[in-house]
């Protein structure tokens, strides 16, 4: 336990001058290392959550976790009290990203947290089982914490576009669920009615009646019966009981349903879901500078690594006649033909790249090519 009390110390150490230092040197507090400090105590708060929640015979140090608890609202209160300070009027609106929601959250985070430790005793003194359960939701939310690490960290752009994607097509899964909803209603009291008849007919077969009972006796079986037909894929042993045992005529109507809804409606609304993938990974400012920024890199990269293999002596930089004799290769043309380079004739080239001394640097050689990359511009033309 003295473990996990020096752990937990060393993390509020570890926020205390983070914060401070950001309070003095910057007045920006949404940078990298206070996200990764805080999402380490939510992470760590989570983990004392699973133990505290475990078995009586597992965990018998309640105290303990209650004094670790009191810790942990601490760092989150001043976390959120020391970001109001910093940001002021950035802290619930940006210019930029307009009203700051995830700010919002954490700061009724940070009030029910309050209410779990001072008032939920109070109010739950007599019913520690209801004061569990209740306190198991709370500190479920405390985990969309962490998604405000994945707008700051480039290693999960992946993910951040997902979420991104997730929350512009909130609109579109709306309207077609509503869509699907009204279809599926729509056939599941044509459905329950026409089967009505064979159902409440005492002559046929007791278990053919039971199993359509069950499958289609009401318009609650059957809209969850086409519920699992649509979005389920066990069409088949819900269509065959009916199509086999009642009427081989029920195949029309189900084969439309299965042609018009499982196969055509639900690829375009996974089409539609794609377009607005593809929408937002396009419309997000911050994700297409990332990925010019990355290009850049990797196309200066790939430049440096042209340079040092055309540089024969190894002296970081080029006379006339290195250039022009490595430029004229084939291999060399091939390689610059796939940046998109299209060298025709080297010592206009050279002369160009070349600032007087009458040797090209490494440096000089990929602001060079970087700028006669692709098609000329119009103001390369003045």
């Amino acid at each position: 336990m003295s473990a996990v009390l020096d752990v937990v110390e060393e993390v509020v150490v570890v926020v205390v001058v983070e914060v401070v230092k950001y309070v003095w040197v910057t007045r920006w507090m949404v940078v990298v290392e206070v996200v990764l400090v805080m999402v380490l105590v939510v992470v760590l708060n989570l983990v004392g959550v699973s133990l505290g929640l475990s078995p009586p015979e597992v965990v018998t140090v309640a105290p303990a976790f209650d004094i670790i608890e009191g810790i942990f609202f601490a760092v989150y209160l001043l976390d959120v009290v020391v970001r109001m300070i910093v940001l002021r009027k950035e802290w619930y609106f940006d210019e930029v990203e307009g009203i700051m929601y995830m700010n919002m959250f954490d700061a009724i985070l940070v009030l029910v947290h309050g209410f779990e430790l001072m008032l939920l005793p109070v109010f739950f003194s007599g019913d520690s089982e209801q004061r569990a359960s209740t306190v198991r939701v709370i500190k479920l939310l405390r985990i969309v914490r962490t998604l405000r690490i994945v707008k700051t960290v480039a290693l999960f752009r992946q993910l951040r576009l997902l979420v991104t994607t997730c929350v512009a097509s909130i609109g579109a899964l709306f309207w077609s669920m509503v869509m699907l909803f009204l279809i599926k209603l729509g056939f599941s009291l044509i459905i329950c009615q026409a089967l009505q008849g064979y159902i409440l007919d005492e002559s046929n077969d007791m278990d053919t009646r039971l199993e359509m009972n069950w499958l289609y006796g009401s318009f609650l079986k059957a809209l969850y019966t086409m519920f699992e037909v649509t979005h389920a894929g066990s069409w088949p042993t819900r269509v065959r009981p009916v199509v086999d045992k009642v009427s081989p005529w029920y195949c029309i109507p189900f084969l439309g349903y299965i042609t018009l809804v499982v196969f055509a409606v639900i690829r375009v609304v996974t089409a539609l879901f794609l377009k607005e993938t593809l929408a937002s990974a396009a419309n997000d400012a911050d994700m297409q500078i990332e990925e010019n920024r990355r290009t850049a890199k990797n196309y200066q990269e790939k430049l440096e690594d042209l340079f040092r293999a055309v540089d024969e002596d190894g002296n970081d930089w080029l006379s006339a006649e290195e250039f022009i004799r490595a430029l004229s290769l084939p291999s060399v043309q091939r390689y610059l033909a796939i940046l998109d380079l299209k060298v025709s004739d080297c010592r206009p080239l050279f002369e160009i790249l070349d600032d007087g001394d009458g040797k090209i640097t490494i440096a000089e050689f990929c602001q060079g090519l970087n700028q006669i990359k692709g098609h000329a511009r119009a103001l390369d033309m003045v």
